[in-house]
């Protein structure tokens, strides 16, 4: 990042934004850029018998194959939940492939059951040179990212249709079970696991060993309101 910020920057890929005090020394910096977050298929989301079953029995419908498939709805009833789910999902399998086969996209498509639009803060990040006045009391990120990234993001959304922030945390904790970073933006920061929603994060190598957060947007203002409210005897 220290190489080529300023280039992704010229480039219009990220924009960089850097906070400065009030005699013009760099506090903290930040970056935004757009992002693309997805909801698997319901195929990629069954479980490998299950799939496997769908593959057989599109093969069979496929080749119209009618005492095949009265068999295969005797034997997944007995082995599936919801056998008739299933048969939904080899239909749908049947109609993406005849799509695909007709537009010719497949190569350079991938298909998901839902795109959400994402900004992501790519980087957040103090400058470690910078000494801090005695006086302030509120933690810098803490400051920061209520009152500076926020507005910043819902300045953008007021212009653009987005649903999603995203951050991807670098997070050294040794134990992996207790990740300081992770709790605290978690905590401070309302940024919560995607699985909650089965969403999915593209994650590009760049942040491999990182940790995916997201929040809704449409919530940001009303987490403005009650964080300061639930720190208020902390960060004053």
């Amino acid at each position: 990042m220290r190489n080529k910020a300023w280039d992704e920057d010229l480039d219009g890929e990220t924009r960089i934004y850097l906070v400065k005090d009030s005699i013009g020394c760099v506090v903290l910096f930040f970056s935004l850029k757009c992002g693309l977050l997805f909801r698997k298929n319901q195929y990629d989301k069954l479980e490998e018998d299950e799939r496997s079953f769908v593959d057989m029995l599109v093969k069979a419908k496929q080749e119209d194959d009618q005492e095949t498939i009265n068999n295969y709805y005797e034997y997944g009833s007995a082995e599936f939940s919801d056998i008739d789910r299933l048969f939904k999902i080899a239909d749908k399998r049947i109609d993406s492939k005849n799509e695909t086969r007709e537009l010719g996209d497949g190569q350079y498509t991938l298909k998901v059951e839902e795109c959400f639009s994402g900004i992501e803060l790519r980087h957040f990040c103090k400058n470690e040179a910078y000494s801090y006045p005695d006086e302030f009391k509120t933690p810098i990120g803490f400051g920061i990212f209520w009152e500076v990234i926020v507005r910043e993001v819902l300045k953008i959304t007021s212009k653009i249709g987005c649903k999603y922030l995203y951050l991807f945390a670098a997070d050294k904790t040794e134990n992996s079970d207790i990740k300081k970073l992770v709790r605290y933006y978690k905590s401070a920061l309302k940024f919560y696991e995607c699985e909650e929603d089965d969403i999915i994060i593209i994650k590009p190598e760049y942040d491999d060993n990182c940790y995916g957060l997201i929040q809704e947007i449409s919530k940001l203002p009303g987490n403005y309101e009650a964080v300061w409210q639930e720190f208020s005897d902390v960060y004053i």
